[in-house]
């Protein structure tokens, strides 16, 4: 009965043991295009995002995306999306999952944000850009940066107001469709290394192993 036990602890140690984060990236490239106008509210768009789809289930550890100038303040957020995989109307984010601090934007310049936040593999989410509730230069308006297609991805944007106060997002204008922004996102999980399985295999062996011995003792205790 001890030798047993010893060995489903070996067992269960080879399941936990070597695990490692596998470290998943969607990206994609400039397009050479920019997308109008994000900043102030009456002046631009207050929230810039960009729809994704999550590869894995593990966590979203960071995101990126790019404007072409300053607009004195804003903050990265990412949230839950209850639209489609393609363009369609009448879509928002109904969860905040993520906020940032605001940081200031003086130019030109790649917003990095680690949210760290759980996903799961095959549902939709939204990462953005938001001068919601932040300091503004006056008037203040830019773009963002355009880039290639992505799969069941796609930029969005939301007139004013809180990003997740319940009021549908745009992302479709009749037969105009704005693509994609410019976006990166990285993703980790944890998977088992190939020297974890070897463990596994050894450890089910071994408790395999000693039940059947523990069942000829038994046998031969029973009939002597």
């Amino acid at each position: 009965m001890i030798r047993t036990k010893m060995m489903t602890a070996v067992g269960v140690a080879g399941l936990l043991v070597g695990a490692a984060d596998a470290q998943t990236v969607i990206s994609n490239a400039p397009n050479g295009q920019t997308i109008n106008f994000f900043g102030k509210p009456a002046a631009a768009n207050q929230t810039f995002g960009q729809v994704f789809t999550a590869p894995i289930t593990g966590t979203l550890t960071s995101f990126t995306l790019s404007l072409t100038g300053g607009v004195g303040e804003l903050f990265g957020g990412v949230g839950t999306w209850n639209g489609g995989p393609t363009f369609a109307t009448g879509f928002w984010s109904p969860t905040n999952l993520y906020q940032s601090a605001n940081i200031a934007s003086t130019g030109p310049q790649a917003f990095t944000f680690t949210p760290n936040v759980a996903v799961v593999a095959g549902q939709q989410y939204v990462a953005y850009l938001t001068t919601f509730g932040a300091n503004l230069n006056p008037n203040a308006s830019t773009t963002m940066v355009g880039g290639d297609a992505l799969p069941d991805s796609y930029f969005v944007w939301k007139n004013a107001g809180d990003p997740h106060d319940g009021t549908q997002w745009g992302y479709t204008n009749r037969s105009l469709t704005f693509g994609n922004a410019l976006f990166s996102a990285s993703f980790s999980g944890a998977v088992p290394e190939p020297t974890t399985w070897a463990l596994m295999i050894i450890g089910f062996g071994a408790m395999g192993a000693a039940l059947r011995r523990q069942r000829r003792v038994s046998a031969k205790i029973r009939f002597a």
